[in-house]
């Protein structure tokens, strides 16, 4: 074998010098800089634009936050008593598994495909070329988890202390998240356990949420609570007319103004900053062990998640996420199918819903919105929660239904007419759908509202699912982002107007008739017209 045929050994004496990764990134700064087409002050015009709208956007959101804590910080109700405890436990484990399934899905480190064949596929320290993408990450992450955590403790009516101690404290845990993700990213093997103890993090909020739902609210009927154990002692203020039971909050009130439990928090939040400084500086060594495989499939990733977005489509969102899922895992253990026509295709349905288990975890773990929302008093809000909740566990299971009306082709070798397709289609999808309104039926309350909430969740979800795609035909209209195809206007609302439509008569608090008659008259007309392909 010649020297021709064996591996290529890199000679700095033939190539020269291997150079830093700081002096080809800023070769390649100047290089772009050179090039450039747009002068400062057009650039300038368009940050100053973005920078306007977010303070502008701050100073509202931040004044409508403020006038919500100090809402919460004068309720003395024993429901918001209990949502003060129990909210904390259903909001971390939530932050921490959705930080989890995102980044992991992203990357979370990622580079474009030219950046993958240019740069990482050079002798140059792969470390020092993703650190710029990782500190971005990290970055993002910190920022993010302050904003959120901050608004959510300063809608539960902490004093502002607490909301910064807080803030810090779950800014730091989901940093160390972050950095988990980046150790689970070198090998398969960690992402495949990192996300399934994302989906126990997602059972373990539903159970404090089941529980806040569940729990028997206080009676004054002999100067006890009802249901309450015995030797069970608690301050109880009747504050109300109509002799409603209170949880006496104003010693807690008084502690946090002292702040009694503050310093323990912000001990915490230091600690926990420490370990995340520590641990950003220990994964940021170990970036060299990314394979360019993974790192690139984040970017093509967000490159098509950018494309779905710019036309509005969230329906190529969920395709996007779904093609890489099915991209990297290669193949599956082919099944023999069963039954004919349209038996076939709902066994055949059933077994693509079971080789993505995972949907089915996330969508039981999203049955704590509403029981959520009911432990926290706003039965009013119950319905429309669920249906909402229940509508993204729902739609990411009809896949094979949007395939199907995008493909005339695939329409035409199945042999069916494409209205009955999407009524055995959406067979499998409906049965979980309404297993999962079943489930949620206790904090819904009502088993005519509990109808709606189902149908509303099949009508919206095949609704979506079996839609046109964008059209770009007909005159442009003039927005300030720029002239826009007035097709795309219609594509974030499809499928949620039928939602809406089937919980109106329980918004509207109709009566029981109107509430069974007007769901399903929605879901005749649904399954009854043929959809548009063209």
């Amino acid at each position: 074998m010649s020297s021709a045929d064996g591996p290529v050994q890199f000679d700095p004496a033939d190539f020269g010098a291997i150079p830093s990764s700081r002096a080809l990134r800023q070769w390649m700064r100047t290089t772009r800089r050179r090039h450039a087409d747009r002068s400062f002050w057009q650039i300038f015009e368009d940050v100053y634009l973005v920078l306007f709208t977010l303070a502008m956007a701050g100073a509202t959101g931040g004044n409508v936050v403020h006038h919500l804590n100090n809402n919460a910080a004068r309720c003395t109700s024993w429901s918001c008593g209990e949502l003060i405890q129990w909210m904390p436990w259903i909001i971390i484990p939530l932050l921490l598994a959705t930080t989890l399934r995102m980044l992991l899905a992203v990357g979370p480190v990622s580079a474009t495909r030219a950046t993958g064949f240019w740069l990482l596929a050079t002798p140059v320290s792969r470390s020092a070329l993703l650190r710029p993408a990782y500190r971005l990450v990290i970055a993002t992450v910190s920022v993010v988890g302050f904003v959120v955590a901050a608004v959510i403790w300063a809608l539960l009516g902490a004093p502002l202390l607490e909301v910064l101690g807080a803030a810090v404290l779950i800014s730091a845990l989901l940093v160390c998240t972050a950095i988990v993700t980046v150790w689970a990213q070198q090998t398969p093997h960690r992402s495949r356990w990192t996300l399934r103890v994302a989906d126990l993090l997602l059972i373990a909020a539903v159970i404090p949420a089941v529980v806040l739902a569940l729990h028997k609210r206080p009676s004054t009927t002999g100067g006890a609570w009802f249901g309450a154990e015995p030797g069970y002692h608690t301050d109880l203020v009747d504050a109300y007319g109509d002799g409603g039971a209170t949880l006496g909050l104003s010693a807690i009130t008084d502690a946090s103004d002292t702040g009694s439990g503050q310093p323990h928090l912000l001990i915490l939040g230091v600690a926990a900053v420490i370990v995340a400084v520590v641990l950003t500086f220990i994964a940021a060594r170990s970036l060299a062990n990314l394979s360019r495989i993974s790192v690139i499939a984040g970017g093509e990733l967000l490159a098509g998640l950018a494309g779905a977005a710019s036309s509005l489509d969230i329906s190529m969102l969920g395709d996007v996420i779904s093609g890489r899922h099915w991209r990297l895992k290669g193949r599956v253990r082919s099944r023999r199918g069963r039954g004919a026509r349209g038996a076939a295709i709902v066994q055949r349905e059933f077994l693509r819903i079971l080789r993505w288990p995972r949907r089915l975890v996330i969508g039981a773990a999203l049955l704590v919105v509403p029981y959520a929302v009911a432990g926290a008093g706003f039965h009013v809000l119950v319905p429309i929660a669920a249906g909402f909740a229940g509508f993204v566990a729902v739609r990411p299971l009809l896949d094979g239904l949007r395939t199907a009306c995008r493909s005339t082709g695939l329409v035409r070798a199945l042999g069916m007419d494409l209205r009955e397709l999407r009524v055995v289609m959406a067979v499998v999808p409906g049965l979980i759908a309404i297993v999962w309104s079943v489930l949620a039926a206790p904090a819904i309350g009502d088993g005519a509202a509990t109808f709606a909430v189902a149908a509303g969740i099949i009508a919206g979800s095949v609704r979506q699912a079996s839609g046109r795609p964008p059209s770009y035909g007909g005159p442009l209209v003039t927005s300030p982002m720029g002239a826009i195809p007035p097709g795309l206007f219609s594509q974030p609302a499809r499928g949620f107007d039928l939602l809406l439509l089937c919980l109106a008569p329980v918004l509207f608090n109709l009566s029981p008739t109107w509430v069974l008659a007007i769901p399903a008259f929605v879901l005749t007309i649904m399954f009854a017209v043929r959809p548009k392909t063209d």
